[in-house]
């Protein structure tokens, strides 16, 4: 819970986009981290199916789900941030006014990555944080505490939707710098940028092919 709230409230006031992803990374392991204590509940298993046994599988599944997602959110994201500082943008807030006038993919995309990052659907960030989250609350029956897991990560979550929406307005919704034009991207950077978009906006389906694999890895962990 402090590895979540402190990541986020060290981001709010960043005008460096590197910084502020950067400190958001902290509360992204903050949500990676619910894992560990909710999949402690295997030490009171008898069974490998018995409801323990299964909450904690479930936890580990969702840790690992959320790894997957975020290392392409984030890996996105920054990639945005390269395309932009190669057409001489600095790593500035104040830079990216009018971003969705000057470079349209880059912008849609870094504004995927960001809901993404605070878990709105049905974007991948909220399908990995979805299963984090209720195995916490899945976990209650064992200790009541395991709610207040669940509770941080929606609370923190609603709360980077502050810094990453700053970022969104300040592409669409204010004026670009006067003398301001449409800028050309590498094409290495938009492909990789492409990629990434593709694994968070196809989450949901590119999930149904391995999450049994990851269902097996998590009983194989614990041994079930």
């Amino acid at each position: 819970i402090t590895t979540q709230t402190v990541g986020n409230i060290v981001a709010i006031p960043q005008r460096s986009v590197k910084r502020m992803l950067a400190y958001s990374s902290i509360a992204q392991a903050g949500y990676i981290l619910i894992a560990l204590p909710v999949a402690a509940v295997a030490l009171q298993s008898s069974s490998p199916t018995d409801a323990a046994a299964t909450v904690a599988a479930y936890a580990l599944v969702g840790g690992m789900l959320h790894v997957f997602v975020y290392a392409a959110m984030k890996a996105g994201a920054f990639l945005v941030v390269a395309g932009t500082e190669v057409r001489g943008m600095p790593d500035d807030m104040e830079a990216y006014k009018g971003l969705g006038r000057r470079m349209p993919f880059l912008a849609f995309s870094m504004t995927v990555f960001l809901l993404s990052l605070a878990g709105i659907p049905p974007l991948g960030g909220f399908f990995s944080k979805f299963v984090l989250f209720s195995s916490a609350v899945n976990a209650m029956p064992f200790n009541q505490w395991y709610l207040a897991l669940a509770v941080s990560g929606v609370l923190n979550s609603a709360l980077s939707l502050y810094y990453y929406a700053r970022v969104v307005w300040y592409m669409y919704i204010l004026e670009p710098e006067p003398g301001a034009g449409p800028e050309r991207v590498p094409r290495s950077i938009t492909a990789a940028v492409f990629i990434a978009l593709a694994i968070v906006l196809l989450t949901a389906v590119i999930a149904a092919f391995f999450l049994d694999y990851l269902t097996d890895a998590a009983r194989g962990f614990f041994g079930f």
